[in-house]
């Protein structure tokens, strides 16, 4: 597998089923059954993960939209998307 970094694209895995309840994510891996919840922020990046996007783009979104200093919101969102690669739950493009 690819290194994730800032200028990486990613994208969700199709093998994933995932609905919203209550503004957080619940998702199934179709393959091997696991569930994942996600919530807070996670539910925002997700929904930008429905298209290709790097971190970079998911930072400047999230900077924007959240009051979060851009080091701290990059270094969060890196952290954040590779337990989804390690999940499956995305996947680099």
């Amino acid at each position: 597998m690819l290194p994730l970094t800032a200028d990486r694209r990613v994208v969700r895995s199709p093998d994933l089923i995932a609905t919203e309840m209550d503004g957080d994510i619940v998702m199934m891996h179709v393959s091997s059954g696991q569930y994942f919840g996600i919530s807070g922020v996670g539910p925002r990046i997700w929904a930008l993960l429905e298209r290709p996007m790097t971190v970079e783009q998911m930072t400047n979104t999230i900077v924007s939209e959240y009051r979060v200093d851009e080091q701290t919101c990059r270094g969060d969102i890196l952290i954040f998307v590779q337990a989804l690669l390690d999940q499956g739950a995305a996947q680099i493009i």
